[in-house]
């Protein structure tokens, strides 16, 4: 029987099952509940309450952490779909790395992995990048509880597999959305295969018209981004995973789409369980530990990279200490050698000073006073890093202040109509839909945000010609807030260019 845990931003997922065949049997599962804030972003901030809450459960249940796969989701790891030739596995890891070295001088220590996934023209690499530090508590926690760990995959690798394994899913074009706690992640399927995925953080309240209308704009971005590709697969499908009936109606009355069909995601065949799964189960609720059944051993593991990473370092080490050692020794003895003669005479009289010495109580008294100080000033540091953790997980957010907004409007240079601006302040993406007045000023336009500074990637996938009207405005936004308009506008009826930008923000920017 395998295990699969997933730390949700809502509590600890733990199912376990068996698959053979591509056929998953559901045997036991259970959410563990967390406090608040113990987990921040996929990054562990309070590793004593998840060591207390976890250890508590295995009284109950000691085979409910045995053989454990791990899956982790955070907006602090970095993703991408590649497409690439044939290659052995060492060229393609080798590839993986120079993907983030452009990233890697913002980031310490990444650790990077792998695996292939279908593509339109083959097999594609698919491909992940997270700094040890975000693995490191994990592996502290479990290694604490001593609890081996066999893999830790990352949700949306696993979720590309489950789709991609998944027969029902064959030659279908949909966006998949899931929601957990306040994240949203939003992935389109294009005839069965992956193409693109979104992060955004929803910030209204469940169950409001606020909250039907953030899921509302989100799935628009998929739609817009589905047409400019212009693709030869359309969108006719969007499935929910973490939302209840009532949310999902309160989104169908938004989205006035007549083609688009609106679904709670199904449990599809090839998921099945042991015993009676009641209402309680709630099969989209649990889609990542389930996605992290499917799987395999020659897919992302970075516990495994993780390790690697640690076995490189430590051969490093020990090659510079079997090069120093026989060095040292000879310097070693030839000292010892050449000062014995001078020291000898000395040696019993140094001897009697070092063993009164020891044995004064007041040293030993002070001895005894600095080991203690030297734990507590251990056990400060501690808590001091768990806080720089805690900050960075909390800063970590790009940041839209007016100055960045004021240049991007001011950089339309008059020729570019901004008509929607939006901003996810988690992958600091500013979607911007606009209309040039020729096939040149929109490409100038990018030039000039590129050249800005402000964002590590500036995606641009080409115009479309339209008549339409337009309506210069000027704009100020929000985090993950559709963009207001204030002032004066002109409208006018012309001939003109559309296209759609996805500018994503440095992280930490000011």
């Amino acid at each position: 029987m395998q295990t699969v845990v997933f730390f949700s931003n809502v509590g600890i997922q733990v199912l376990q099952g068996v698959i053979k065949g591509g056929q998953l049997t559901i045997q036991n599962s259970r959410i563990i509940p967390l406090e608040a804030g113990a987990l921040i972003n996929g990054v562990i901030t309070n590793e004593e309450a998840l060591r207390t809450a976890i250890a508590s459960v295995m009284e109950e249940d000691q085979n409910l952490f045995k053989n454990i796969n791990l899956i982790i989701d955070s907006s602090l790891i970095m993703t991408k779909n590649i497409e690439v030739p044939k290659l052995s596995p060492k060229a393609l890891s080798a590839l993986a790395m120079t993907e983030f070295e452009d990233t890697a001088g913002n980031y310490e220590e990444l650790v990077v992995d792998y695996s292939s996934i279908p593509g339109p023209n083959g097999q594609n690499m698919f491909c992940c990048a997270v700094e040890k530090r975000v693995l490191e508590p994990y592996v502290a926690l479990f290694e604490g509880l001593k609890i081996k760990i066999n893999s830790i995959d990352v949700g949306l690798s696993a979720i590309i597999k489950y789709v991609s394994g998944t027969r029902d899913y064959s030659g279908m074009t949909f966006a998949l959305n899931i929601v957990d706690g306040n994240n949203l992640i939003s992935l389109l399927f294009e005839n069965g295969l992956y193409i693109f995925s979104n992060r955004s953080r929803l910030m209204a309240d469940r169950g409001t018209d606020a909250f039907a209308s953030e899921l509302s704009t989100r799935l628009s971005s998929l739609i817009q981004f589905n047409k400019s590709e212009k693709s030869e697969h359309t969108l006719v499908m969007s499935l929910y995973a973490g939302l209840d009936e009532f949310e999902l109606n309160m989104l169908k009355t938004l989205v006035f789409d007549p083609d688009l069909k609106l679904f709670i995601l199904p449990q599809t065949p090839n998921v099945k369980a042991s015993f009676n799964i009641d209402d309680t189960f709630d099969f989209g609720r649990y889609l990542y530990p389930v996605s992290g059944f499917f799987t395999g051993k020659s897919d992302i593991n970075l516990m495994r990279a993780y390790r690697q990473s640690n076995r490189v370092e430590k051969d490093g080490n020990f090659k510079y200490k079997a090069l120093v050692l026989p060095i040292g020794l000879a310097v070693f003895f030839i000292g010892a050698f050449v000062i014995f003669f001078i020291i000898n005479s000395q040696m019993q009289k140094n001897l009697n000073w070092a063993n009164k010495y020891i044995n004064d109580p007041k040293v030993q008294a002070e001895y005894t006073q600095s080991q203690t100080l030297n734990e507590q000033v251990t056990l400060i540091n501690g808590e001091v890093s768990n806080m720089e953790s805690i900050n960075k997980a909390i800063i970590s957010n790009p940041k839209l202040v007016s100055e960045k907004l004021n240049r991007i409007r001011t950089l339309t240079n008059g020729v570019i109509a901004l008509n929607t601006m939006t901003y996810d302040g988690i992958t600091g993406d500013i979607n911007m839909t606009a209309i040039a007045n020729n096939e040149q000023e929109a490409a100038k336009y990018i030039q000039r945000l590129k050249a800005t500074g402000y964002f590590t990637q500036v995606v641009y996938n080409g115009y479309s010609a339209l008549d339409t009207t337009t309506t210069p405005v000027t704009s100020t936004t929000t985090q993950t807030a559709t963009v207001p308009t204030t002032g004066t506008s002109t409208t006018t009826t012309a001939t003109g260019y559309s296209f759609v930008v996805d500018a994503y923000l440095k992280t930490g920017g000011q």
